[in-house]
């Protein structure tokens, strides 16, 4: 189904939602996937860059899978009224993503925030046994950064302006596209060898030290053979993120084509494998072609990653709002990194 019939459908079932009624938190249930897409339509105004979000019978589908937890926030009446889900993205399918938390605006007292966060950071992962949580936290407001640290994530990264503003406006986010703090809690580590561009070996072996990880540091070599990587665009936001399981003798091409994709005004990321040898000598190319640290990925690949990225213009620094003390010192690494770039 087309996005403007999605959203058809969706302005045709909204119905209002009474303030100040008793609430639940529980497991989705395919009942609940018409709630969920209108939940996502009340908070972003049809805004949100991914489709699939709008489609109930594709909310149903992923959640009768092991690629989506999500926890509902309900009503008597079984109204939704705010969510929040697990799901993967990464290479390694042992990583999830807690993230989608939302609640109406009606419903978004302190105390159901920080239960819903209860719920998806600590009581379903810790029930599924799952080793590693991540977080991308929005930089507009510091709610979920805040919820994510009191639960024990490290930040590890921050993904500069790689949201849409317009997917923020009824949340007034600025006139820039919103920042992500990318957090991580790793409940069950395993241990390798690790390839670090020379640069950044420093902030990286901080950031192991925070999460309390342990690597062996190998000795990178130069590629052979092709690259092996895959794309994700999203060009309605002029968005590519490169994910890179090992740099080729071709890397340089798949950089040109990936800025190609992204647009004259794009954003890109390249997710780099650090397990694999020839990263040290990719990330000395990214930063000849004006890319900067982004952060550290544990357990990406199976091995670490590492975000470099590129802007088409100079940050809006003053509009990325950081919770603790660790972001912001690391948010200041990144910073003294892009200007060395620059």
């Amino acid at each position: 189904m087309e996005r403007s019939q999605l959203m058809e459908r969706l302005e045709a079932a909204r119905t209002r939602i009474a303030p100040g009624q008793e609430i639940e938190v529980g497991l989705f249930e395919p009942g609940d996937a018409l709630g969920v897409s209108l939940c996502y339509y009340e908070v972003y105004g049809g805004e949100f860059p991914i489709d699939h979000v709008h489609d109930p019978d594709e909310v149903v589908r992923r959640n009768a899978t092991d690629d989506q937890h999500t926890i509902v926030v309900r009503t008597p009446k079984g109204d939704i009224v705010g969510l929040a889900g697990l799901f993967r993205h990464a290479p390694n399918p042992d990583i999830y993503e807690a993230g989608q938390l939302m609640l109406l605006k009606s419903y978004r007292s302190g105390r159901i925030s920080s239960e819903l966060a209860r719920h998806i950071l600590e009581v379903l992962p810790q029930s599924l046994g799952l080793p590693v949580i991540l977080t991308e936290a929005v930089c507009n407001h510091t709610v979920s950064q805040r919820l994510s640290h009191d639960h024990g994530h490290q930040a590890t990264g921050l993904e500069l302006e790689c949201m849409p503003a317009t997917a923020y406006s009824r949340e007034r986010a600025g006139s820039r596209n919103v920042s992500l703090l990318l957090t991580f809690d790793v409940r069950n580590d395993r241990s390798h060898a690790v390839y670090l561009p020379e640069v950044h070996g420093d902030i990286i072996s901080d950031l192991y030290g925070s999460l309390g990880l342990d690597r062996r540091i190998g000795q990178g070599a130069d590629p052979v053979g092709p690259t092996d990587f895959n794309a994700f665009l999203l060009p309605q936001a002029n968005f590519a993120r490169i994910t890179v399981q090992t740099a080729g003798m071709d890397f340089q091409d798949v950089v040109e084509k990936a800025e190609s994709n992204a647009g004259p005004g794009g954003l890109v990321q390249m997710y780099m494998n650090l397990g694999d040898r020839a990263t040290p000598s990719a990330i000395r190319q990214l930063r000849e072609n004006g890319y900067f640290f982004g952060g550290l990925l544990p357990l990406w690949f199976g091995t670490d990653g590492l975000i470099m990225q590129k802007l088409p213009k100079p940050p809006a620094w003053e509009e990325v709002s950081l919770h603790d003390p660790a972001a912001r010192a690391l948010a200041a690494y990144i910073r003294q990194d892009y200007e060395r770039v620059e």
